[in-house]
């Protein structure tokens, strides 16, 4: 008798358990949640540079050139264009009054006219947001006398310094129709190289200077940003960040932090995850916003392949949801032969699309401006899970990633979420961020299937 009630009881718990399941309840190992009631940091967009090649958009021969510039500023989703703040514009002192600007002495001309005519291109297809970044002070301001090594920015050429940045930005503005949102005094102040201009910076250097230009931009009215302290990597900018924003008089200058990823393995993108949630609680404490503003792959074998592409999805998941950071940028849009999202070779007027373009886009084609990151989370092994919102038109974006070399099936409990169905997007080793279907919301679940090694944006 004992044994048939056993036997009853099974039968009743695995009946109980098959009902549930096809009722569409499944086991948090199996689980997704994404609640768009818990909101974080707001998105100011994604970006990224000309770099060091300018001038290979520029001289690529029609159609091809067109071509190019509509994926990168309008199919991409591109929303900030990060500039250089080139030296060409003073290269010997306008007049040695840090007080008067000498506009016939000022050159706004040669190098300068290749990012103009991109950021220009940019403009003309919707990109209204533009950054720059300090590489050097022109050579006459520096301890050494030249822009690439190293070297510093001399004290007593602070009020010039302050003034050179104000030029250009009053000059971009003024002449071009360029306006520079956003400036960093100094592209990777913690690093130098004889192989391109560079500056250092010790902690207390960065926080005179920023009080001086910080003043000097509000004698102009300037409306610029700035944003400190654009270190190499997140290690360097922990070290910056509280030696600035512990000085008021500093602080009240500073509206962005900024940073690199150079001290991350490109293939290990958790490895500075303590560095990243450092930085979040800064961002939290004094209420500035984080941007990474470069990085790319430098191991020559993998640059151009998927698993470049995979390992920067994870890197975008990471400065998103770990940092709380408002955007994120790559190094070069385009770029020489190979690398880039987009490589060009003007020997023959080709480019080749990069897998990493279609990574990037998986964010940027569906995270408008303005979106707010919102509630995801999951358990599932080797899933990565966030979602936004744009509160403007309520659209919801739902990424995951799947690094796995299996496919993985999983429900996403959807609350407070009021989409009947989403739109599927998919990057893979032979998907470019590829439409595949609707799915329908039923029960507030969605049932999705992510391939082995694929990037998915749900859309709705």
């Amino acid at each position: 008798m004992k044994k048939s009630l056993a036997v009853i009881l099974l039968l009743a718990v695995s009946a109980a358990i098959i009902f549930f399941l096809g009722a569409g309840l499944v086991s948090k190992e199996n689980m997704v949640t994404v609640d768009g009631s818990i909101k974080y940091q707001e998105i100011e967009g994604f970006g990224g540079s000309g770099a060091y090649y300018e001038s290979l958009v520029m001289l690529l021969k029609e159609p091809s050139r067109t071509k190019v510039l509509d994926l990168l500023f309008s199919d991409l989703g591109i929303s900030i264009y990060r500039l250089r703040v080139w030296t060409d514009i003073e290269r010997v002192n306008d007049d040695a009054d840090p007080n008067n600007f000498n506009w016939d002495a000022f050159r706004f001309s040669i190098a300068s006219d290749r990012q103009i005519w991109n950021a220009q291109q940019a403009k003309g297809r919707g990109v209204t947001k533009f950054m720059a970044s300090v590489w050097s002070p022109p050579g006459w301001m520096k301890n050494t006398g030249e822009e690439k090594g190293g070297g510093y920015l001399l004290p007593e050429m602070y009020e010039e310094f302050a003034e050179f940045l104000a030029a250009y930005i009053i000059g971009y503005k003024n002449r071009f129709g360029i306006d520079i949102g956003w400036i960093s005094l100094q592209n990777e102040l913690d690093f130098s190289t004889e192989k391109w201009e560079t500056c250092t910076y010790t902690p207390e250097q960065i926080r005179e200077l920023i009080k001086v230009v910080g003043a000097k931009f509000r004698a102009e009215g300037l409306s610029t940003k700035i944003m400190v302290p654009e270190a190499a990597g997140c290690s360097g900018a922990v070290r910056y960040i509280p030696f600035i924003m512990y000085d008021p008089e500093a602080a009240q200058y500073v509206e962005v932090f900024a940073h690199h990823l150079y001290d991350v393995s490109f293939f290990n993108p958790d490895e500075k995850i303590p560095q990243m949630e450092s930085i979040a609680e800064y961002s939290a404490q004094f209420n500035r916003p984080v941007w990474q503003t470069e990085y790319s792959c430098s191991e020559d074998v993998n640059i151009g392949t998927f698993k470049e592409a995979l390992a920067t999805a994870h890197h975008i998941h990471n400065v998103l949801t770990v940092e709380n950071a408002s955007a994120y940028f790559v190094w070069g849009l385009f770029w020489y032969m190979k690398g880039g999202l987009i490589s060009i070779n003007p020997s023959d007027n080709s480019y080749r699309i990069n897998p990493t373009f279609y990574a990037v886009k998986q964010y940027s084609g569906f995270i408008a401006p303005g979106s707010r990151r919102i509630y995801a989370a999951s358990s599932i092994q080797k899933i990565l899970v966030s979602a936004y919102l744009n509160e403007a038109d309520n659209h919801v974006a739902i990424i995951i990633i799947n690094e796995s070399q299996d496919t993985v099936s999983m429900k996403i409990n959807l609350r407070n979420v009021s989409h009947s169905s989403f739109k599927q997007y998919r990057t893979s080793k032979s998907e470019n961020c590829a439409y595949v279907g609707d799915i329908t919301v039923s029960n507030s679940l969605l049932d999705v299937t992510v391939p082995p090694e694929s990037i998915i944006t749900l859309f709705g």
